[in-house]
């Protein structure tokens, strides 16, 4: 699979400067950043950074990037995830991508790529569209790193698993200039420092000044943490080399380390050498994650995808043993209890989502895949029963009942509890709200259990990735957002407020500053035909047959 390295330097600027690789998380569909990226790319061109800042510096200036806030555990873990100023996001870009940044990037990646050490973790370019979020990169940490370390359990006995805690918020700056000279290296050099230099100016501009930590949310951020890491894995290659330490291999994604060797003492040793090296870039071992296996096989996998597994007899996808819509959704909100936040909810709500769909659609495949009207005579002997679908068995027909027969409200609290208590999956749980409450005939009952949705979350802490996707929700309802009012920045603009506040500008020159350019990240077409049912941008459901970390895994 392609990385970012395979681009030319005018290729990986256009590939950063698009909303995929901008916006990193998930959004409603109607939020669209070409437009403001290739505006801010035209105007700014190529004048220099001093002839386009004003009287002030961005990193003196409150609300330069939009903040969405989110509560990880639905109380008091906060995290920040950001949506960068496109100035200085394209200064950022531009700096990186002109022809000499890009070639000395390439030689350091060159250089850090050591003989014992496979990283999987540069931003890849999909080759098609996805089928769904960020599915080139889970494919591409399926394969490599979850495949490939079972297969390595053929040729080594023990295993040492661990990663870094809080790994974006902990990098020094500093480093980069380090990782960027290879200092401490057989490879230190001192060509690249203005390089280096330039993106510490930047990402304490992007950070009000702040010289710890970079941010995240965008496919930039992850390319700059994977300097330093790639920097790390040079010097724990060296320091090996230096001890005489052979016979081992390490896998790493991001910040994830995997390293597997034959004897234990020796595997200890390496493991030694890896926290002293972090150490020294100030980063530190994640103890709850941190241990040495002889189950290389099982050890691999993610223990939520490896619990769902075991217990496949009692839940099995499309498939359940569950007869009931609640039963299933309190399997899942157990579930996320027992593994908060875990990718495998995702899998589960969309193929809870998919049965609920097919319950209320207006046809159905059989399983050949052909679409058959449901009030069109039925001529294979089948038999399902699922909620408010049933399929008579020996009879050339199919009964229907397209409401859901189970308390809707009852359902609806179920999987709210799920959105509020796990917010890496809230969209999924919300679409699945969304699509229950719409099966109410009476509107005026829909009405009423949206409100109480919305009062439900937008009393929890820290709401801003709630409002969101509530807003995707009730924008059907009610438009002018009188009886669903939400102060989250993005949700302003949605209904034409706050355009001109979204990304405080008063850093730049007023002449390079358009008021109506936040105007542009809603697409008015897409959210003109809004239903009450959230939708995804992309068509298919997330499958995580194959898949990584979640997306906010970073900021554990």
């Amino acid at each position: 699979m392609k990385n970012i390295l395979s681009l030319s330097h005018d290729e990986a600027l256009d590939y950063l400067m698009n909303t995929k690789q901008y916006c990193g998380f998930e959004l409603p569909e109607y939020f669209v950043f070409n437009g403001v990226l290739a505006n801010v790319r035209e105007t700014i061109g190529n004048k220099p950074y001093t002839q386009c800042v004003g009287q002030v510096a961005p990193d003196d200036v409150d609300g330069v990037n939009v903040d969405v806030v989110i509560s990880k555990d639905g109380k008091h873990s906060i995290r920040k995830l950001i949506l960068t100023n496109p100035y200085l996001y394209y200064f950022l870009c531009r700096e990186l991508c002109n022809k000499d940044a890009w070639f000395a990037l390439g030689e350091c990646f060159e250089l850090f790529s050591v003989p014992t050490i496979s990283v999987s973790s540069l931003p890849v370019v999909p080759d098609r569209k996805e089928k769904f979020h960020r599915a080139a990169t889970i494919s591409n940490w399926w394969k490599c790193v979850e495949q490939r370390t079972i297969s390595l359990s053929l040729d080594y006995r023990y295993m040492f698993v661990t990663d870094i805690t809080n790994c974006y918020s902990s990098i020094n700056p500093q480093s980069i200039e380090w990782a960027l000279t290879r200092k401490g290296t057989q490879f230190e050099t001192d060509v690249n420092r203005d390089l280096a230099r330039n993106i510490q100016f930047y990402l304490r501009a992007m950070q009000h000044g702040h010289n710890v930590g970079i941010p995240m949310g965008s496919t930039l951020f992850d390319f700059i943490a994977e300097i330093v890491l790639g920097y790390a894995d040079l010097l724990l290659y060296e320091q090996l080399e230096a001890q005489n330490i052979v016979g081992y291999e390490i896998i790493r994604y991001r910040d994830d380390y995997r390293i597997f060797c034959n004897d234990k003492g020796l595997l200890e040793q390496i493991s030694y050498v890896l926290r002293d090296v972090l150490g020294s870039l100030n980063f530190t071992f994640n103890a709850g994650k941190t241990k040495i296996t002889d189950d290389i096989v099982t050890g691999t996998i993610k223990p939520d995808k490896l619990w769902d597994i075991y217990n496949t007899p009692v839940y099995s996808k499309r498939n359940s043993a569950f007869d009931t819509i609640q039963k299933h959704l309190l399997y899942i909100l157990q579930f996320s209890r027992k593994f908060p936040n875990g990718g495998q909810l995702r899998t589960m709500l969309s193929n809870l989502d998919e049965m609920v769909k097919f319950t209320l659609s207006d046809d159905f495949e059989d399983k050949n895949g052909e679409i058959i009207k449901k009030d069109r005579p039925f001529n294979t002997m089948q038999s399902l029963s699922f909620g408010s679908l049933e399929w008579i068995d020996g009879f050339e027909g199919v009964v229907i009942r397209r409401c859901l027969t189970e308390d809707v409200e009852v359902l609806t609290a179920i999987a709210v509890q799920i959105a509020v208590e796990n917010i890496t999956v809230a969209n999924y749980a919300l679409r699945l709200v969304s699509r229950m409450i719409d099966s109410l005939d009476d509107d005026c009952e829909k009405v009423k259990l949206v409100s109480k949705v919305y009062e439900k979350l937008c009393n929890q802490p820290n709401t801003n990735y709630h409002q969101l996707w509530l807003q995707n929700m009730t924008y059907a309802y009610e438009p002018d957002l009188d009886c669903f009012p939400y102060d989250m920045p993005l949700c302003k603009v949605v209904v034409g407020e706050g355009i001109a506040d979204l990304w405080n500008n008063s850093w730049l020159k007023p002449e390079l500053v358009d008021a109506q350019l936040a105007a542009s990240v809603v697409d008015t077409e897409v959210l003109e035909k809004l239903g009450p049912i959230i939708s995804f941008r992309e068509s298919q459901v997330y499958n995580e047959t194959e898949y990584e970390p979640n997306p906010f895994e970073m900021i554990d």
